[in-house]
């Protein structure tokens, strides 16, 4: 079978749409300011400290998505004075002399016809009583009353500082674990003082802070509040704090109230892609049903305009944030104005690049967005090839494997002006990550899939299905470049004996071949696929996998539990029924070591919920045909886990490429993603979605 794409449609014979999304697409007024529409840039932190030219960067990213027609942007957080600030040249805005550095950002956006807001964060170094929170790195101080005095201030001054610096909005964080909210809650706050105690008092700091500020910034500047509508965690705020919190700061005006969900300490995941999309619409209906004149803005986990649409048609918002998705795809907004979905590149919530970055103080990108954040972010400068006629031939690139690699790789050459002719042997694009978005709450990564594909036919990417890039076709054509990204196939594990009886199969055999499985399973490997296939199998077993409802009972006056919409996905199962799934590990790390910190410990919880049995330093001896044989290392002795079927998880071997056919033809090659294969010097750890984009966003940039 052979599909070709082999012509680009001309832009100049796309015929505009009136936009499908009206209501998005529709102005809004906030205060003084005018929206063009309702889609809004929530605050994503940058972590642009380290770099010198830090603020040069974010007037880059941030026109970028400007001149896309995004509604708004809201800036990453900014710290207000010396004691809120994570690092010594964190993103703030403490004196004066910073105001220039700030005109660079509003400058830029205002020179692309957008608007940008300032979110005035105090990250709470400092503490209302001691409590040092697991997301705090650093020791904190009890703010004495006089310091407390201060803070008002600096607030207020930050305000009045950003009104200089060309803002055309303010937002005011009063949520997410941050100083005012853990004055808030009685889980922080154990004060005695006329801060703490009552919750007039637990309040009074945010009271006090939104009073000074509108006294500032005048009656006609736009503020917006964050404020906790739903905490999530032990002796938080309850529902009807919450509200009384937003009428004490009604009178000072509020002019968009942005609903926060959650801490970083919630044992609830709210950024995952365990999460529902709109997960949090009824935190959002309980404010429009105690405040129907306040406009609204909810946000979290909507990664599609569609779904936007959707909460502004059922009313739950006037507007809509989206963060990440703004790292995936800067234009988002003014693709949805034309109708474009399927060229929109898809936020995954995988975290892996952006917030888990964020956490570790390194520089945000976006794992299906690789140029993202970067100086030269949506620049693809042409290839420099030699003038020997009037009219020189584009550089000519072959891709071997239509994975994630490869089509990155084809897409990246082709958008600097190659022309690439794309291999793939089997009848569809995607690779592995077709299998991955089998996974349970992974079907999100088949957006990826859609995006990549749809953007390979946008650039004339000449794609050839059900065809194997051979020495015959390496011959065919004077190649300038051939990348070969074939991908891999799991490793075998030959040594261990017993590993080739029937019952032994492979991860591909179990999520592309669907082959049955007979419990008890035990799963060779301990990584994210491995963590997978037991997600995977829980599901085949025919229940229902979603977040345990049961753990919203431990959460104040039964706030927590009715948000989500999915039951416990074993109420009516006996424990007897659930899959019998052992994980086993050769090294002692943790198991899915590569998931990052935000979404591991969701993913790992889920599985112990299940009953997923998880050990490492495990040697495995030998397979036999009811029991696989291990030694394990931490105790000492020898087992038999009883096994009627064993899956292997444990890495991957690359394909055979025809590196010798090349070679004799003096062609040149570069060998990437899942086709270096796993544990070696090149590639020790091996590839995932985001290590396999970044490598084909490099080949293709420094490519001369």
């Amino acid at each position: 079978m052979e599909c070709r794409v082999s012509e680009r449609v001309p832009d100049i014979l796309e015929i505009p749409e009136a936009p499908l999304l009206r209501h998005i697409y529709s102005p809004i007024t906030l205060n003084r300011l005018v929206l063009p529409n309702r889609v809004l840039m929530s605050s994503v932190p940058m972590n642009l400290d380290n770099f010198p030219d830090q603020y040069e960067r974010m007037a880059n990213f941030y026109a970028i998505r400007a001149k896309e027609e995004v509604g708004l942007i809201l800036t990453a957080g900014c710290a207000l004075d010396r004691i809120s600030k994570i690092s010594p040249n964190s993103f703030a805005l403490e004196c004066d002399a910073q105001i220039s550095l700030h005109r660079r950002i509003t400058d830029a956006v205002h020179h692309e016809k957008g608007r940008i807001a300032l979110q005035i964060l105090h990250n709470g170094l400092v503490s209302s009583s001691g409590e040092r929170l697991p997301s705090n790195l650093f020791a904190t101080h009890v703010l004495t009353d006089e310091e407390i005095g201060d803070t008002i201030a600096s607030f207020t001054d930050c305000a009045g500082r950003a009104m200089r610096s060309g803002y055309d909005a303010i937002e005011l964080v009063f949520s997410q674990g941050f100083l005012v909210h853990q004055f808030l809650t009685p889980a922080c706050n154990k004060r005695s003082d006329q801060w703490g105690g009552s919750f007039d008092n637990r309040m009074r700091l945010a009271v006090e802070v939104a009073s000074a500020v509108r006294d500032r910034v005048g009656p006609d500047y736009p503020l917006i509040f964050r404020i906790p509508c739903m905490d999530l965690i032990e002796d938080g705020l309850t529902q009807e704090e919450s509200m009384a919190l937003i009428g004490k700061i009604m009178p000072f005006g509020i002019d968009l109230l942005n609903i926060g969900v959650g801490w970083h300490e919630s044992e609830i995941p709210t950024i995952a892609t365990t999460i529902p999309l709109s997960a949090f619409i009824n935190a959002a209906r309980n404010v429009r049903n105690r405040f129907p004149i306040l406009k609204i803005g909810l946000g979290g986990r909507i990664n599609d305009l569609r779904a936007g649409e959707k909460l502004l048609i059922d009313g739950y918002a006037d507007v809509f944030w989206m963060g990440r998705p703004f790292l995936a795809d800067p234009a988002l907004v003014s693709k949805g104005r034309t109708n474009a979905f399927d060229r929109i590149n898809t936020c995954i919530a995988c975290n892996q690049s952006c917030l888990d970055y964020a956490f570790l103080g390194q520089a945000v990108g976006c794992s299906v967005n690789p140029d993202c954040a970067l100086p030269q972010e949506s620049q693809y400068p042409p290839f420099s090839r030699p003038l020997s006629s009037l009219f020189p031939e584009p550089l000519r690139v072959a891709v071997v494997g239509g994975g994630i690699a490869g089509m990155g790789a084809a897409l990246f050459f082709a958008r600097r002006g190659a022309r690439v002719t794309l291999y793939e042997q089997e009848s569809i694009l995607g690779g592995q990550l077709r299998l991955a978005a089998r996974i349970p709450d992974k079907e999100v990564l088949s957006e990826t899939i859609r995006y990549y594909a749809a953007a390979l036919c946008h650039e004339g990417v000449e794609i050839r299905l059900g065809c194997r890039f051979d020495s015959a076709i390496a011959r065919s054509e004077a190649w300038d470049h051939v990348v070969l990204a074939q991908g891999g196939i799991p490793r075998q594990l030959e040594s261990i004996p017993g590993i080739k009886r029937p019952h032994v199969l492979n991860y591909i055999d179990v999520l592309e071949r669907e082959c049955p499985v007979a419990f008890p399973a035990v799963v060779i490997g301990g990584g994210g696929v491995a963590c997978d296939i037991a997600k995977y199998l829980i599901k085949r077993n025919d229940e229902r996998y979603r977040i345990d409802r049961h753990s919203f009972a431990a959460y104040s006056a039964g706030n927590s539990a009715d948000y989500y919409y999915y039951p416990d996905p074993y109420d009516d199962v006996d424990d007897a029924a659930r899959p019998e799934i052992t994980l086993l590990q050769h090294s002692g790390r943790q198991f899915a070591h590569r998931v990052g910190g935000t979404t591991r410990w969701a993913v790992l919880q889920s599985l112990k919920q299940a009953g997923v049995v998880m050990r490492n330093r495990i040697d495995v001896l030998e397979v036999t045909p009811d029991a696989v044989v291990i030694f394990d290392r931490a105790r000492g002795r020898q087992e038999h886990l009883p096994a009627r079927t064993v899956i292997l998880a444990a890495g991957q071997e690359a394909r055979p490429a025809p590196m010798d056919a090349l070679d004799a033809l003096n062609v040149r090659y570069s060998v990437m993603g899942a086709a270096v294969g796993t544990g070696n010097r090149a590639n020790p750890a091996g590839t995932n979605l985001t290590s396999a984009l970044r490598e084909a966003y490099r080949l293709a940039m420094e490519f001369a």
